[in-house]
């Protein structure tokens, strides 16, 4: 049997300092690949660009390293020690600077190795990660390596990822000049995968200058033609968000006809800051009884009803102690008034016949930028306000009577139960659909609309794919904010997003974004222009990026220099089942242009290797001895691509 020489991440690796950097990276935003797209677990770019370096490159130490890579190792660390000290980090700079001085230090192949950890560890850097010296040289290490253990001259090491994901393995392959085929079985994560290896390398900042304009063009259509149900504040403001309330009735035993309407809000406050305290508050009489104001309502469930609704109103207290509790608690629900408890299975039993409640939810406040001043304010609710949630309702209706081909306007499949991940079924929201108020469906609906038209701009050039590809991406972004699981971030002031974490919890109160503010399209357009244009300052070469199942690769045998990969971990993240809130989406804006990855109605899932036997009756098979012999198939599979020489790394 030939032998090979260890790699450098058989010897060492300066995880510290790796780490350090992986840490910081939760902090960048403009240009990070998480930003295209959420992807769940997604491997910092540090970790994953340090390991694949560390992964190709051999250790100069060992006995069978080549002399060929040895010598270009030597020259690279030399030309940094000559010409780059300025761009090391402290911690490298001291070593670097005595082989300036004694450049015969290098000879020394523990050295050699020593620099080689360094660069590493400097590359890990997220400001490091474009910077053109960096790139070039790990670029060169990479043809080196891959010459020294066999690799024809003139070509690239490939490396293959068949749990692509978020695509951060894929991504960082390609910057130290690797070929890389990137593969998964979720077709969100092979769209994602796609972008950022095919059409950026390919494209360029064409994409992103495309993508600006139309995305431009969407938003003032969109101004134009959703004007009437998100109406400008009376100073010529933006009204940025509108906090609501979910609803049920006080089943307290009282002698009045008229149940009271009980809002649901974990919370009175709407801004905890010191220097502009502002939250909301019953509206007492003298007495400091609640004042109620019976009203006749229509239900989700289109039962007309009189019921008395407790009056509030925002207000800036001069303290922490003027502000109340929410009325839920533990799921159960306090009526304000009577200060009678409807249980938890009423509460939920109330909204599993209004689909969740989120059609027929109180409008509580309006959070709005004024034209004149800097900041946020908090104001009521005006009956214009009113009028244009009411508009929305009616636009809606129609939009889900238009048949337009096979699909329905509003994602309508089926959203699993996964006990202790997707609660918000227990309350009546089954479908995809129902987690989206009324404004929020016929505005995600109308900009589908609008992306599905770009694609006819372009004729049959392929940049019109990607462009409208890349334009799906930003409604995807869009529907992120724009849901009824959204929470306001008291302490932010801002709007969150539906992904805070990797589930759908019930929310009783929920933020809706202004489609047509810069928290709604035109920032989520953004976020992918800076990903494009981050990414082609890197000159990225092109990959490959295809549908396919870990269990069954489509390469054939010793095809891949490195299989390098971040498998799922038993029950840790349904990702199918997560995906779906995407996939519902994009098979709707991208389902004529992408018809191989979005042929089904929702993601696929049963060769999904991730154990939920415990989750959900319908995976009742997939437990932990099943997970395993997927895994056992899939390791299988990833040796039989990897050549002889090749390697296998685990990035967790």
């Amino acid at each position: 049997m030939h032998a090979y020489p260890k790699r450098l991440i058989e010897v060492d690796l300066p995880i510290k300092r790796i780490s350090a950097h992986a840490r910081r990276e939760k902090s960048i935003r403009h240009g990070h690949i998480s930003t295209l797209h959420i992807w769940w677990a997604r491997r910092p770019l540090a970790a994953c660009r340090a390991v694949i370096c560390a992964a190709l490159w051999p250790d100069p130490v060992d006995a069978l390293c080549a002399e060929s890579f040895r010598q270009a190792a030597r020259k690279c660390m030399s030309q940094w020690s000559n010409e780059n000290l300025a761009k090391l980090s402290e911690e490298s700079y001291s070593r670097f600077i005595t082989f300036q001085k004694s450049p015969e230090r290098l000879d020394d192949n523990m050295e050699l190795r020593s620099a080689l950890l360094d660069f590493i560890a400097d590359f890990a850097n997220w400001d490091n990660s474009t910077v053109l010296e960096y790139l070039v040289t790990s670029r060169a290490l990479t043809q080196a390596a891959h010459e020294a253990v066999g690799g024809a001259r003139g070509t690239r090491p490939l490396v293959a990822d068949p749990f692509a994901g978020g695509g951060s393995i894929p991504l960082e392959a390609v910057r130290i000049g690797a070929d890389t085929f990137a593969s998964d079985l979720n077709p969100v994560a092979v769209l994602l995968n796609k972008v950022i290896l095919e059409y950026v390398p390919k494209f360029g900042q064409q994409l992103a200058d495309e993508v600006r304009k139309c995305g431009e063009w969407i938003k003032q259509e969109a101004q134009t033609n959703l004007a009437d149900i998100y109406p400008c504040e009376s100073d010529g403001g933006e009204s940025m968000a509108f906090i609501w309330a979910r609803t049920i009735l006080s089943e307290s035993p009282d002698e009045n006809p008229h149940p009271i309407e009980i809002p649901l809000f974990r919370s009175m406050w709407l801004s905890n800051k010191s220097n502009r305290l502002c939250a909301l508050r019953w509206i007492r009489d003298s007495d400091g009884q609640i004042i109620t104001k019976t009203v006749t309502i229509t239900s989700a469930d289109g039962a007309e009803r009189i019921v008395r609704r407790p009056l509030i109103e925002v207000f800036h207290p001069k303290s922490v102690s003027e502000v109340e509790a929410g009325t839920p608690k533990g799921g159960a629900a306090t009526c304000p008034v009577t200060g009678y408890t409807n249980s938890v299975e009423r509460v939920r039993d109330q909204l599993k016949s209004r689909r969740g409640g989120a059609a027929d939810a109180r409008l509580l406040c309006v959070v709005a930028t004024p034209r004149s001043a800097p900041g946020r304010i908090y104001r009521d609710p005006t009956q214009n306000d009113l009028d244009a949630a009411e508009r929305a309702k009616q636009r809606l209706n129609k939009v889900l009577t238009a048949k337009k081909g096979d699909i329905p306007a509003l994602p309508d499949g089926e959203l699993n139960h996964l006990r202790g991940f997707f609660n918000v079924v227990l309350y009546g929201m089954t479908t995809w659909g129902d987690l989206f108020a009324p404004r929020q469906a016929v505005s995600l609906c109308y900009l589908v609309d609008l992306i599905k038209s770009i694609r006819a701009r372009y004729g049959n050039d392929e940049i019109g794919v990607a462009v409208q590809t890349c334009l799906a991406m930003a409604l995807d972004r869009c529907a992120d904010k724009c849901a009824s699981v959204v929470v306001w971030n008291i302490p932010g002031e801002k709007v969150e997003h539906v992904f805070g974490r990797q589930a759908l919890p019930m929310v009783w109160d929920f933020a809706e974004a202004n489609v047509l503010s810069d928290v709604g399209w035109s920032g989520a357009c953004g976020w992918v222009q800076k990903v494009i244009e981050h990414n082609t300052s890197s000159s990225l070469p092109s990959g490959h990026a295809e549908c396919a199942s870990a269990t069954d690769h489509p390469l054939p045998d010793n095809a891949v220099d490195a299989v390098i990969t971040d498998p799922p971990y038993y029950a840790a993240i349904p990702y199918a089942d997560l995906s779906d809130f995407f996939y519902s989406w994009l098979r709707r804006t991208l389902g004529e242009t992408h018809e191989d990855l979005f042929a089904g109605s929702l993601a696929p899932k049963d060769d999904e290797c991730v154990q939920l036997s415990h989750r959900a009756a319908m995976y009742r098979q997939k437990d932990a001895a099943w997970f395993e012999r997927m895994m056992t198939r899939a390791c299988t599979e990833a040796r039989r691509i990897t050549k002889p020489q090749g390697t296998s790394t685990t990035v967790s």
